[in-house]
């Protein structure tokens, strides 16, 4: 968590509080420790450039981890008995359906698949198009590390290194005013000022969400 939080300069704990009795109590399993232990340290936001965090309990039902499971659950119901399918591994409940924990900006999701025991699920990165996937054996704080680092080869996901190569050669920029993408964490309170807020369950331990 450490590495994490130092490569992406958050210096202190967001103390992002949930209960997670009624958390998993509603999803209908345990989650993994290291993602408790990732919400409660960053809360909301995202790991820019890769991904917005899902984490339950706030009010803005697009970085809701419930929300997400659910809307999930009601397209492979939708398309249950059908020959096209819109992704490659059926949700949970099913057996070894999949978690989203993680959205882009540009369709990908990040999921667990829920093989074995929660702290034991492997990380899935499921394309905005197609039926591949990337599978990573690890827990969620290791693949963000990698995935921050650079150490993933993850062929419809581009790089760090591919992204700044691509502004670079981006015509509408100037090269003398293009700053070098890094990642960093975009923390917001996970509220949501307009129409379908959801019931906010989760809190900061002090006034101060670290906006």
């Amino acid at each position: 968590m450490e590495d994490v939080a130092r490569i992406v300069k958050l210096g202190r704990s967001r103390g992002f509080t949930v209960d997670w009795q009624v958390i998993e109590s509603d999803v209908g399993t345990v989650l993994p420790l290291d993602y408790k232990e990732l919400a409660r340290y960053f809360g909301p936001g995202g790991f820019a450039p890769f991904l917005t965090l899902l984490v339950p309990g706030v009010a803005n039902p697009a970085g809701e981890l419930r929300r997400n499971l659910a809307r999930w659950q009601q397209v492979d119901a939708d398309y249950h008995g059908k020959t096209r399918k819109i992704t490659p591994i059926p949700h949970f409940p099913q057996p070894g359906g999949l978690i989203p924990w993680g959205n882009s900006g540009h369709g990908e999701r990040y999921c667990w698949r829920t093989v074995g025991k929660p702290d034991d699920w492997p990380v899935l990165v499921v394309p905005a198009i197609g039926q591949d996937f990337y599978e990573y054996q690890g827990g969620i704080v290791a693949f963000i590390h990698d995935l921050l680092t650079d150490r993933l080869d993850i062929p419809f996901l581009p790089s760090l290194a591919q992204l700044n190569e691509e502004a670079e050669l981006d015509p509408d920029i100037d090269i003398d005013e293009i700053e070098e993408i890094r990642p960093e964490f975009l923390s917001h309170d996970g509220s949501w000022p307009y129409d379908g807020a959801l019931p906010v369950i989760a809190s900061f331990e002090t006034d101060d969400s670290g906006d």
